[in-house]
């Protein structure tokens, strides 16, 4: 049910971002939204990163008889209570449609929780509602380069070429940018790693990006900067 408790609480926290005026709310504004909820109104403290790793967890379990593991009862609890419910066993109720009471820790042996009619009912329940989260929370979403960035738009061909539209990914769209850089620019951090990539764009001119991958126009491989590259161009 942990899975199941994760999407959800992922789902709720989409539509809350949403009344908010944010059209399509990202994993890390939902994440955070769930975190600033545990740490607020629970006084626990779960960063966004964890829970985005619960969530992840929970989309590549297929089968309904697999379930996540969450350590901290706190954290099952205060998801529950997100999801409008007193305690897990609400939550379990609600979902099941029973009345059975089911602990979030592994039942001892020989313990009978349904008798088969109830268990078929319940399964069959667990398998449309995990068919119906998982199917909404992995929906292919695309994105576009936009003059220096790329953000996430609806897939339309008359609007974009097939080019343009790229599979959506999170990390391209918050840390991939094109940037003016100067002789002022801080291009390598204390560890003597560089902080800028660069490549040429059609029309052979130097442009200089935040991180690595592909030129989003030529699709070359970006090269780290140089000292004699900056030399040279900046």
């Amino acid at each position: 049910m942990n899975k199941i408790l994760v999407l959800q609480a992922f789902a709720k926290a989409e539509k809350e971002i949403k009344k908010r005026g944010v059209t399509k709310p990202s994993l890390v504004q939902m994440a955070t939204e769930l975190s600033d909820y545990l740490e607020e109104e629970k006084g626990f403290n779960l960063g966004e990163k964890s829970l985005r790793m619960y969530r992840g967890a929970a989309e590549k379990l297929n089968d309904t008889s697999e379930d996540i593991s969450i350590k901290q009862l706190a954290v099952i609890n205060g998801l529950c209570n997100y999801l409008d419910c007193d305690n897990y066993q609400e939550f379990v109720k609600r979902i099941s449609g029973e009345g059975t009471e089911i602990q979030p820790l592994a039942p001892k042996r020989g313990t009978k929780f349904f008798t088969p009619v109830r268990m078929a009912v319940a399964v069959s329940a667990l398998v449309l509602i995990s068919l119906f989260i998982y199917n909404y929370s992995t929906r292919l979403r695309w994105m576009v380069w936009q003059e220096d960035h790329y953000v996430e738009v609806d897939f339309d061909v008359k609007k974009y070429s097939v080019k343009q539209l790229q599979p959506y990914k999170e990390e391209r769209i918050l840390s991939f940018k094109k940037v003016e850089v100067t002789c002022a620019t801080i291009f390598f951090n204390q560890d003597k790693s560089v902080r800028f990539w660069y490549g040429k764009n059609s029309d052979k001119e130097l442009e200089v990006f935040t991180d690595l991958g592909l030129h989003p126009e030529t699709g070359n491989t970006l090269k780290p900067i140089t000292p004699c590259m900056i030399d040279k161009y900046v």
